[in-house]
């Protein structure tokens, strides 16, 4: 197993630099397992959405996919799943959700400044 940077899932994602996407696919293709960590997680979504302007809905499939993919590890696939229903149904950004989960799972609340982030359950305003 190796760790991704967010680099290469934007590689082989969005496929805007052929050679680099063609390297990631061999890698899976060959049977290696690619670990995405929690910040590579929100990194990715930070430059779909910001760089790639990629829809919620759009994100929704990429991370389904990434998801459903033999060779792909997550820290913590339930955390990413639970993660990404909240996304789905909350105004908050997926890496909030994260968040969200992950401290929820440590049976944390979770402070912000961030509005749309007190859509979700455990998540309080501080005021």
């Amino acid at each position: 197993m190796i760790g991704a940077d967010t680099n290469l899932l934007v590689r082989f994602l969005t496929k805007d630099d052929a050679k680099q996407a063609e390297k990631v696919k061999s890698l899976l293709l060959d049977g290696e397992t690619i670990y995405i960590n929690e910040i590579v997680l929100s990194e990715l979504f930070w430059v779909l959405n910001r760089v790639y302007q990629i829809s919620k809905n759009d994100f929704v499939l990429v991370l389904d996919t990434l998801l459903e993919t033999e060779n792909i590890r997550f820290f913590d696939h339930e955390i990413v799943k639970s993660a990404l229903s909240d996304y789905i149904h909350s105004r908050a950004d997926y890496p909030d959700c994260l968040i969200h989960r992950i401290n929820d799972k440590k049976n944390l609340d979770t402070l912000t400044f961030d509005k749309r982030a007190t859509s979700l359950t455990r998540m309080q305003l501080l005021q």
